[in-house]
């Protein structure tokens, strides 16, 4: 069976098609960096720093997205089993209880509640939702805090999610799909009146004293020259997002791009200034912010 796999793994790596059509209508990231099939599949360590010495602050929590191919592994094609995690072990048996995984939360929730979209490599809102109620319970425990999780209410819409203005959808976009033909594009969109959009919706605007965009290299202050942009992936990119939320500590929160559809819970979540960095873990970054709390979201796949 081992030898099978990797024979249809390596045939599949010579297309150019990064989206696998799964069971049920459900598509799945492949050929892709992280070669995520390959490390459930085959059990292949990608973890560069079996040690993680960078993790070195104190007050820290990581929270890992487990992938998607892992959570709904029952809608892979046959030929796949996935079932291995080898990164989330290294960084189990370092970080400890300075790591929350999320794959038994949002395992749980099945099959009553979907978590992910079909035809999106992230996490729905729903599904992220949950996370963030877990992520306050873990800091609460870990250093005596008093977050409170806000209340939403959830709605929900069938639809095809490229028609939608932000950005979802994407392994239903010809990059990905490739010369593949899926047979039902439709997939079921969560949002709530209660969580502001951000990515591709907010406005920027210079005139808001509280949310501020901050140059990702040196720190200065950049809301001006952005005055009336939509926050797009190049600005998420280049600029740490910057919020004031009254008089106390630092938050520091490194984020991938399972987190953009739920920014607005955590930038008000903390009393005091919280920064937003979609970035990995970086210690040069803590050292110029100097946070009291560092706190980092990561998918599975880039576990590196």
């Amino acid at each position: 069976m081992r030898g099978d796999l990797i024979i249809c793994y390596l045939s599949i790596m010579e297309e150019s098609n990064k989206t696998l059509i799964g069971k049920n209508n459900y598509l799945f990231l492949v050929n892709d960096t992280a070669r995520e099939l390959e490390v459930h599949c085959q059990n292949v360590n990608l973890v560069q720093d079996p040690t993680l010495n960078r993790y070195s602050f104190d007050k820290f929590l990581l929270v890992v997205f487990p992938n998607k191919s892992i959570v709904y592994q029952e809608h892979l094609p046959e030929q796949y089993k996935a079932q291995y995690r080898p990164a989330v072990d290294v960084y189990k048996n370092i970080l400890q209880e300075k790591i929350l995984d999320m794959y038994d939360v949002l395992i749980s929730q099945k099959p009553h509640m979907n978590t992910y979209y079909k035809t999106d490599t992230h996490i729905n809102l729903q599904g992220n939702y949950l996370v963030y109620q877990e992520f306050i319970k873990r800091v609460n425990a870990l250093y005596g805090l008093q977050l409170k999780p806000k209340s939403v209410i959830m709605q929900r819409q069938e639809c095809v999610l490229t028609t939608l203005p932000y950005g979802i959808g994407d392994l239903l976009w010809k990059t990905n799909l490739g010369d593949q033909h899926v047979n039902d594009c439709s997939d079921e969109f969560y949002f709530s009146d209660d969580i502001p959009g951000m990515y591709c919706v907010h406005k920027i605007t210079k005139k808001d004293a509280h949310l501020r965009f901050l140059h990702i290299s040196n720190l200065n202050d950049c809301t001006e020259e952005l005055d009336s942009s939509i926050l797009s992936w190049d600005i998420i990119n280049s600029f740490i997002l910057y919020k004031k939320n009254g008089d106390g500590k630092k938050t520091l929160i490194f984020y991938d791009s399972f987190l953009m559809n739920c920014m607005s819970l955590y930038l008000e979540l903390f009393p005091g200034e919280v920064y937003m960095a979609k970035s990995v873990y970086d210690n040069s970054l803590i050292q110029k912010i100097q946070p009291n709390f560092v706190f980092e979201f990561r998918v599975e796949r880039f576990l590196f």
